[in-house]
């Protein structure tokens, strides 16, 4: 006997004559039928399934009986419905071990099917069993054969159809988020997500954190819904729902993501398909103000644990419409210390520092100067200013935030002049 690439010898004469007639509609129904029910119970009225399931089997039957004849070596098995088959399951969305237990009982079937027939025509009980031993190594090197071919299929079927699910659904939440698109049904129906919960928007950059803090966040801040939109420029924004997105639960995503050194943009809370486009705007512009202010958010306290929410950059998000008036109010409330040029500089981050600390020891503390300098500095200050720091201290607070803003967006504003 001459042996294939596999290590399989030829089957011996007697046992290809027991086989001769051994495939037949009644078996190709009953390995249909186990199929169907240790696998596929769930599509067994799908008609279009069950056609192509029984086509796959038909031909993996006749192809393993031609090699058992000596006809096909199993290394030049090209099998073509049970790979159109691993199509249709993976469109239908059967997982691989379905696809593998399938196989497993459905050649077992074949198998206990052809060492009853060697059986029945073989009285020698040693032949009985030579044959079915050469049985089990045929049909177990066949069954992996063809597994690896459709395994492969399904997988590269799979891998096809989540690119193209990921591109519909990226289409259709691009599309949701703009204000002048009007989604029916079927839409938010194919989205899988709940559009009437009340969402926050959690912007990260690339994989930063992975997809844990995701999985935390659904446990421990009880989180329904996650809608995943990545952006071109890698930034992955995360729709996040809740019945109600609480102070506490707030709290403990706010808690979750410094705690997992995630650096992060977080929208306020707010409700349905007008909140999820709000949400959505509110991150853009935090990210806009986090990049205006870089390198001076120690100044200003934002984002030293990596995490800054709307809430922290309220104002500025409202006057990044109306960019003229931010610059008039600077201009009115800083007056010269407004102007360009790095001793003005120090002069805003020593008056930004007295504005927090309201204490001269405090603040040359903080900024690692004699008290002595920092109350000479405070009062030129003054004087620039027209009055003295007990007076339009929010304003001032606010005036310094929106310079500093205008300076980091790194555009030329007009200020608008005032009818007086």
């Amino acid at each position: 006997m001459s042996a294939d690439s596999v290590g399989l010898p030829q089957l011996p004469p007697w046992l290809r004559e027991a086989l001769r007639s051994a495939v037949s509609a009644e078996l190709v129904e009953r390995v249909v039928a186990v199929d169907l029910d240790a696998a596929f119970d769930h599509l067994r009225d799908d008609e279009e399934f069950v056609a192509q399931l029984t086509a796959s089997v038909t031909e993996n039957v006749r192809t393993l009986h031609r090699v058992a004849m000596g006809e096909v070596r199993i290394e030049e098995l090209d099998l073509v419905q049970p790979r159109r088959l691993a199509v249709v399951q993976a469109r239908r969305r059967v997982v691989q071990a379905s696809l593998q237990l399938s196989y497993r009982v459905g050649f077992l079937t074949v198998w206990r099917d052809w060492v009853a027939r060697l059986d029945a025509v073989e009285t020698d009980p040693v032949r009985r069993g030579e044959g079915a031993r050469l049985l089990t190594e045929l049909v177990m090197a066949y069954q992996n054969a063809a597994l690896a071919q459709v395994a492969r299929e399904h997988m590269l079927s799979e891998e096809s159809l989540q690119r193209s699910r990921d591109h519909l659904r990226f289409r259709l939440v691009k599309d949701l988020l703009s204000d002048d698109h009007v989604p029916d049904k079927f839409e938010l129906l194919g989205l899988g997500y709940d559009i009437d919960a009340d969402h926050i928007a959690v912007a990260t950059r690339g994989d930063a954190g992975g997809t844990d803090w995701v999985r935390r966040a659904q446990s421990t801040c009880a989180v329904t819904d996650v809608l995943h939109h990545p952006e071109q420029d890698g930034t992955q924004v995360r729709f996040l729902a809740r019945r109600a997105w609480t102070a506490d639960a707030r709290t403990g995503l706010r808690r979750l993501l410094v705690e997992g050194g995630i650096a992060a943009e977080v929208s306020a809370p707010a409700r349905g398909l007008e909140g999820l486009r709000h949400s959505y705007g509110q991150i853009g512009r935090v990210r806009r103000i986090r990049e205006a202010f870089a390198g001076k958010h120690r100044r200003h306290q934002l984002a030293g644990d990596g995490v800054l929410e709307y809430a922290d950059v309220r104002l500025e998000a409202i006057f990044l419409d109306d960019l003229p008036m931010a610059a008039q109010l600077v201009e009115e409330e800083l007056a010269a210390l407004s102007g360009t040029g790095s001793g003005l500089d120090v002069l805003r981050e020593t008056l930004c520092v007295w504005l927090r600390e309201r204490n001269y020891a405090a603040t040359a503390r903080a900024l690692h100067l004699h008290e002595n300098t920092v109350r000479n500095r405070i009062h030129r200050i003054e004087e620039m200013l027209g009055h003295d720091l007990q007076s339009r201290q929010a304003e001032l607070m606010l005036a310094l935030r929106l310079h500093d803003l205008l300076a980091g967006l790194d555009e030329t504003v007009t200020p608008i002049r005032r009818v007086r």
